[in-house]
């Protein structure tokens, strides 16, 4: 007589096995290993100066966090042309809304990917924002969903870029479990 056993007919001597691997607690720490990758863990020093240059152009960094709709905090950073410096008062801060590259992760990863693409976008008028999604890198939570929950976490960056007045539209740039987030929220936004 043949059995299902982890979606596979096998023969009832093979599926004594199969439960044995799956009680023994294989198939759990399998699942955990999907859920729960090994976290990047960092210090907001690793992300480098909160002004720096990129050819002869001055930039900057802002950190702050999100809130995602579960509850938990999201770590963030935008990437900008710098203001005019506060040493003149009679400057204002004169940059118009610019197009912005939101940059999302990939599982086992954080924020720090987006350094490698920073040199690319900043110089052609481009901001450039990135978080660490619920469940990784220095954001609170335990789990990632691979981009279910994810899109979530995106749809509070988006929202939060909207209502800034700060971008004019937003490019989607991920990269692993970043990408398929971008392709679940594309589909609704």
């Amino acid at each position: 007589q043949r059995l299902a056993c982890m979606g596979k007919m096998v023969d009832r001597s093979t599926s004594s096995v199969c439960l044995e691997w799956l009680s023994a607690g294989a198939y759990k720490n399998a699942w955990k290993a999907v859920i729960r990758p090994s976290r990047c863990i960092y210090s907001l020093s690793e992300l480098g100066p909160h002004e720096f240059s990129i050819g002869g152009r001055a930039f900057e960094r802002e950190d702050f966090r999100l809130k995602s709709a579960s509850g938990h905090n999201l770590e963030c950073s935008h990437f900008s042309l710098a203001e005019p410096s506060e040493d003149d008062p009679g400057q204002q801060d004169s940059r118009p809304p610019r197009p912005c590259v939101l940059y999302l992760h990939g599982c086992s990863s954080s924020r720090l990917e987006v350094l490698d693409v920073l040199h690319k976008l900043l110089p052609h008028q481009l901001d450039v924002f990135c978080m660490d999604f619920a469940g990784s890198g220095l954001s609170g939570g335990d789990y990632v969903s691979l981009g279910h929950y994810e899109e979530k976490d995106l749809g509070v960056a988006i929202r939060h870029l909207r209502k800034s007045g700060r971008v004019t539209s937003i490019g989607l740039w991920g990269r692993s479990m970043g990408a398929s987030t971008a392709i679940l929220r594309a589909s609704k936004d």
